[in-house]
């Protein structure tokens, strides 16, 4: 089962077509960052629970769910790799669901909490 790794881009290429980067940069970046005003709270930072919230609530949507069909179709079956921590919450983990998932893995079903 294809996992979340720790790394840039150069990591991914060096690990031939067996990886994709998908941070900061890449056409699967999450665009809601850690440390943005959060939008419930727009006085506090977002952490990266909400960062990856936000981003798999944006694959819901109409438009939201075909980029995630296009990215699921793009990275099934590949390790992803970003930058941010294996302890933190990552959009990695949204997108291996995603691609990785059992049909019923919809990107609503993709929460954090």
């Amino acid at each position: 089962m294809p996992v979340r790794l720790l790394g840039t881009a150069r990591t991914a290429a060096a690990s031939a077509a067996s990886a994709v980067y998908v941070g900061r940069g890449s056409p699967y970046a999450n665009p809601f960052r850690p440390g943005d005003p959060s939008p419930s709270l727009p006085s506090r930072p977002m952490t990266p629970a909400e960062a990856v919230e936000l981003f798999a609530l944006t694959l819901q949507g109409p438009v939201g769910r075909r980029y995630a069909e296009r990215f699921a179709a793009a990275l099934r079956g590949l390790d992803l790799v970003c930058t941010c921590p294996l302890d933190v919450p990552c959009h990695a983990d949204v997108l291996l669901r995603i691609a990785n998932g059992p049909s019923s893995a919809r990107p609503d079903a993709q929460r954090t909490t």
